[in-house]
């Protein structure tokens, strides 16, 4: 008999240890209007409202005429649109067990994502009928689109979609880690595939490289403790004029070649670097520091034509630079290169190699770089390196068809078609996963940008206040009424 309570007792713990799971609170409403209800797998449903919390396992839908702020717990908001189904599949923002898992089924949300999808790239996921949402720290819109009522409503718009990416690069591939902070905001983990802007600095990690595709065919490899920023980079293949690359080399190493830009206008493309400013011609180019990159110390420039000047011009000089401290080289094995320093130029043509001591002193012409630095920690040529076909690849189809479709605002998405293709989504760009395939697209949708449903990134406890005093005014009854299955 007591045997039998005891086995009774841990079958009643399971289960009570099962139901707690599926009932830890994860996050609560912030807002809401019209009709929310939810529902944990084997329960009654319930009508919730703000304040209320919500759980594992419990799924949320919003009425014809209402929406729903959800707040989670890693920082996460979320707004559910009219007409919607949404499944908190499991969400643990524990430290070192960061994972978020959740269900669109019907409707559609818009999002600025938390702690999770900041702590791993692949933690953060939405999944939906036609293809999986991976999330990467940012704000985007999410809808599933049935029959034609996303079509209807691109029609009532009366806009025109237009492109909006400020994509100017992806990482072709990626080992280690990796990252990116544009003008100090917060620091985004790169993958392979992710989206780079104007104004990133790029820093990889210890014992990792990355090889960065821009849209113009330039391509750059950062070794191991590398960073490097882009300044500018402005490429449309229809207005070659207006073109124009600038890149700031910070430390470490970096591999070069020249795409479009660089090609039709060499004076649109520079490389900043701390000792000089490198101007290129058709080129492939290792720029490598030794330390610092730039040393406190000039080195003997004498100017004069005299027989002792040119002595130490030719001879010592380049003996000192081989023994020399803090500096850059610079290697070219495609094209040639002009360093500009001080108001003067020197042209570094295939084959040469220089060191630059400081933005004061010439460069100096040696054999080669050190053998210690040459191979930049087994960093490759980027010429080398095979690129996915689709990393810009975009679709101009303008009929809106059923499928899932995501834009995103900020930051950058991985979205996985059920046919088991992937395409990476960076700001000012959209995606549609559709039955057969996913495609990226060359407009944002209107019915998106223009969406009425209030941005969570946006709303605030006085646009609450506001939303309080305007909610109901327009609502019918028929906004108001659900029917509980």
């Amino acid at each position: 008999m007591k045997i039998r309570s005891a086995a009774a007792l841990g079958v009643l713990g399971i289960t009570l240890s099962l139901a707690s799971f599926a009932a830890v609170e994860v996050g609560e409403v912030s807002y809401s209007r019209g009709v929310l209800t939810g529902q944990l797998d084997g329960e009654p449903p319930r009508l919730i409202g703000r304040g209320v919390g919500l759980h594992n396992g419990e799924t949320l839908n919003t009425g014809p005429g209402g929406f729903a702020l959800l707040h989670f717990n890693d920082g996460t908001k979320m707004t559910l649109r009219p007409n919607t189904t949404f499944k908190i599949e499991n969400l643990d923002a524990r430290a070192g067990r960061e994972n978020a898992l959740f269900s669109l089924i019907r409707g559609g949300l818009r999002a600025i994502t938390g702690a999770i999808s900041k702590a791993s790239p692949k933690a953060f996921r939405i999944s939906s009928s036609v293809g999986t949402i991976g999330v990467r720290g940012t704000e985007f819109d999410a809808r599933l689109c049935e029959s034609n009522e996303c079509a209807l409503e691109e029609q009532a718009t009366g806009a025109t979609a237009e492109r909006e990416s400020r994509v100017v690069g992806r990482i072709a591939l990626l080992r280690g880690r990796a990252s990116a902070t544009e003008d100090g905001e917060t620091t985004r983990v790169l993958s392979t595939g992710a989206a780079v802007y104007e104004r990133d600095q790029i820093q990889t990690g210890i014992q990792s490289f990355a090889v960065v595709a821009f849209n113009d065919q330039t391509r750059i490899t950062l070794s191991p403790q590398s960073a490097f920023r882009i300044e500018e980079h402005e490429y449309n293949p229809d207005l070659p004029d207006e073109n124009n690359s600038f890149f700031s080399f910070l430390q470490g190493g970096m591999r070069l070649v020249t795409g479009v830009i660089a090609r039709l206008n060499r004076e649109a493309f520079r490389v900043a670097t701390p000792t000089a400013t490198i101007g290129v011609r058709g080129t492939g180019f290792d720029l490598v520091c030794q330390g610092d990159c730039v040393s406190e110390n000039a080195m003997l420039d004498p100017g004069s034509d005299a027989p002792l000047a040119r002595f130490l011009r030719f001879f010592v000089r380049p003996a000192y630079a081989q023994s020399a401290g803090n500096g850059m080289y610079a290697k070219v094995w495609q094209g040639s290169i002009e360093m500009i320093f001080s108001g003067r130029r020197q042209l570094l043509e295939n084959g040469r190699t220089a060191f630059l001591r400081n933005s004061l002193a010439p460069p100096v012409i040696i054999p080669d770089i050190p053998a210690r630095l040459r191979n930049l920690q087994g960093a490759p040529r980027p010429d080398r390196v095979d690129l996915r076909q689709d990393l810009f690849a975009e679709s101009d189809q303008r009929d809106i068809q059923p499928g899932l479709y995501v834009n995103v605002r900020k930051g950058d998405v991985v979205v996985a078609g059920i046919d088991g293709t992937d395409i990476f989504v960076g700001a000012g760009e959209a995606v549609r996963a559709g039955i057969q395939r996913v495609e990226r697209l060359g407009f944002v949708p209107t019915f998106q940008k223009l969406d009425q449903v209030p941005n969570p990134a946006r709303i605030s406890a006085r646009s609450e206040q506001i939303l309080d005093l305007v909610s109901g005014r327009d609502a019918g009854k028929e906004d108001l009424e659900c029917t509980l299955k």
